[in-house]
């Protein structure tokens, strides 16, 4: 890994049934296989730790780069992957099995990191959606996170998710579980910087789709995890902003866990990596990694 330009590594994942869970056997050849691309920051001198950050709907690792450099800089190596049907991963676009296939992916990528780095306490971070992927993964896989960061989780999520027509046309519209929705979020909702939303528009990598299945899961998976917050016990940091209406502060006000602390940054939209108090928040995070989890 570059200690300040990432490299990318390809991680052979299995397919997917329709129910998210690894399809039969591998064969010697590529069928079977899903690539996820998954670039990687080196820590400034011996990494302290490895920390994955899980991007938000429609986006991709690399939207996570700001964080990634800031916690380099640190002492900690970050891993960035494009989660399936994103980014430079395979996969549908905007598709997703559900919830038992997103918790086999962070699973191989922290088994990706655990192999170059088996002692090092492993820290996630999620951005809007990704940070249900991430809290999710954290009730599921007790003892295999050492403390967890939420950038406006994605509580509520509400998507533009395809449905049968109505009238004569709407009986020859077949819906299943790949038909592609919108995400539909504006920029103006995202980032209040003019330029991070021209350049959130010009990334080709950057998307708008979600499909039936993904939609549909990404709001059960969100309902199971907040309300299985308090069982928590790693450290866990929420930070949301203050002018966030794709997640409100409500949404994660009244949360309450052993080690659980919450943040907010006034005026910030939902976007918090591409925002005007983005310095900030840069530093706040990083002094909270650093403070909550010990050297090893």
């Amino acid at each position: 890994m570059s200690a300040d330009r990432p490299t990318v590594t390809y991680l052979e994942l299995r397919e997917s049934t329709p129910e998210g869970e690894a399809s039969a056997g591998l064969s010697h050849s590529s069928k079977g296989l899903v690539l996820l691309h998954v670039q990687e920051l080196a820590a400034a001198g011996e990494p302290r730790g490895a920390v994955t950050f899980l991007h938000d709907a429609g986006e991709h690792g690399g939207r996570g780069l700001p964080l990634a450099r800031a916690l380099a800089a640190r002492g900690w190596a970050v891993a960035l992957p494009d989660l399936r049907g994103h980014g430079l991963s395979e996969g549908p676009r905007g598709h997703s099995n559900g919830l038992r296939e997103v918790l086999r992916d962070i699973g191989d990528v922290q088994d990706h990191l655990a192999y170059r780095q088996p002692e090092a306490p492993k820290v996630l971070v999620g951005q809007g959606l990704g940070a249900i992927w991430a809290l999710s993964f954290a009730l599921e896989r007790r003892g295999e996170v050492a403390a967890l960061v939420l950038l406006a989780p994605l509580f509520e999520p509400r998507f533009e998710l395809p449905g049968a027509g109505g009238g004569l046309l709407g009986l020859f519209k077949k819906v299943g579980p790949q038909s592609p929705g919108r995400i539909g979020w504006s920029a103006a909702q995202l980032s209040h910087e003019a330029g991070e939303q021209a350049a959130r528009a010009a990334d080709p990598q950057v998307h708008d789709v979600i499909t039936l299945r993904a939609g549909q899961q990404a709001a059960e998976a969100a309902a199971r995890a907040r309300a299985r917050v308090s069982e928590l016990q790693l450290p866990v940091l929420i930070v949301s902003g203050g002018a966030d209406a794709l997640s409100p502060v409500e949404h994660a006000a009244g949360l309450r866990a052993a080690r659980l602390e919450h943040q907010v940054l006034g005026g910030a939209a939902h976007d918090l990596l591409h925002e005007r108090r983005t310095p900030e928040l840069l530093e706040l995070v990083g002094q909270w990694v650093d403070r909550s989890v010990p050297r090893h």
